[in-house]
């Protein structure tokens, strides 16, 4: 085990793999191959043998993946749908009452209401199954450089279509996570998924709250951690086919409340994630950016045409690998002092450059060739 390297049990990773090529020099190999990152994912259940247990294995992988993903369009249709039942079969019309009911129930119910051992027991094996789907692995750069009373700022980096690895690797039930970070990560998305039908219940039941500066200086006061995508909805519209961008130019927001917590920034990149979903958005000579750009900040999402396996909302399973850097120290401020623009500045220049870091250092083992764009 090379030094600094971290067990595999901690992580569903065996590390950089070596062969030999007969010559007695040992090369270390390219990867991951869907069977390697396979083998390497935790806690995969042992594949049936009858054709019955098999396709019974692969709905429970598709259902712990695509209730996520597909609650995202269903919560989008409940609406419509109760309006059309009442519009055109009347409004005495017993499914379109029972469609609005639920629409307003799971919109506005109160969250912890909804939250205990039953959501618990389903986000846990519902991780657990997603890990395999792809597979999913992580890696943490220095395991020892964690500690557990400590509260840091992970930027997660790419958003992509959507960022799939992110609630999978940082929910709060994750298995993955090494012990001194288990148990205490908040993956934080726009306000905007907070007001949606069904992908409210399964965001806050994942750990993840929302993206807000009073929520995120409140878990990192806890001594929490924090996961944010600093590109968020504008990264999307700066995607581009067969790159992998992350839009850090002018985000200096996480920084800055990271320096007022006392949280180090940690760099992460997730390998793989960008090919889950094939994407089309629209833009020039179709649409004007401006008004791209408008609905964007508008509606808080960018006009997107996600699809994955066959088209369906399913994304591609495609190898991830979620690769942890190192914690990067934000200087000490007095009782009520902030943070200058200088310091702000040179720390995000500084995350930019460990971000690049750390995917040069692990993109020959887990990327295809894709190059990093830092906006």
């Amino acid at each position: 085990m090379q030094e600094g390297a971290t067990p595999a049990a901690w992580l569903g990773t065996t590390g950089p793999e070596e062969s030999s090529d007969g010559s007695g020099v040992r090369q270390r190999r390219a990867g991951p191959s869907r069977a390697d990152a396979a083998r390497d994912a935790p806690h995969r259940p042992a594949r049936p043998t009858s054709l019955g247990a098999k396709l019974l294995d692969y709905f429970l992988e598709w259902a712990a993946v695509g209730i996520y993903v597909t609650g995202i369009y269903v919560s989008g249709l409940l609406l419509p749908l109760a309006l059309m039942a009442l519009w055109f079969l009347g409004p005495a019309s017993l499914a379109g009452w029972t469609l609005l009911c639920l629409f307003l129930f799971l919109t506005f119910v109160p969250l912890p209401l909804i939250t205990g051992a039953h959501s618990d027991r389903f986000i846990r094996f519902s991780v657990r199954r997603a890990v395999a789907y792809f597979p999913l692995r992580l890696e943490v750069a220095d395991p020892a450089a964690f500690r557990p009373d400590t509260p840091y700022v992970f930027g997660f980096c790419p958003h992509s279509a959507l960022p799939l690895a992110l609630p999978i690797t940082f929910a709060s039930c994750s298995e993955l996570l090494p012990p001194e970070l288990r148990g205490r990560t908040h993956g934080l998305a726009s306000s905007v998924c907070f007001s949606a039908p069904i992908v409210r219940q399964l965001w806050w039941w994942l750990g993840i709250r929302p993206a807000t500066r009073q929520a995120m200086e409140g878990l990192l006061r806890q001594g929490r951690v924090a996961v944010l995508t600093p590109g968020g909805v504008q990264e999307v519209l700066h995607m581009q086919h067969g790159k992998e961008v992350a839009y850090l130019g002018p985000r200096t927001g996480f920084v800055r409340i990271a320096i007022r917590c006392g949280a180090p920034l940690v760099p992460v990149f997730a390998f793989g994630q960008t090919r889950t979903y094939s994407w089309l958005r629209p833009g020039p000579p179709f649409c004007p950016e401006w008004l791209v750009q408008a609905i964007s900040r508008t509606a808080g999402a960018v006009p997107v045409l996600m699809y994955g396996a066959c088209g369906t909302p399913m994304p591609h399973r495609e190898p991830m690998a979620v690769v942890i850097g190192k914690p990067i120290p934000v200087p000490e401020l007095a009782e009520g002092e902030e943070p200058s623009s200088e310091v702000v500045e040179g720390l995000l220049r500084r995350f930019k450059q460990e971000l690049q870091v750390l995917y040069d250092t692990h993109k020959a083992q887990y990327g295809r060739g894709e190059e990093l764009i830092i906006i």
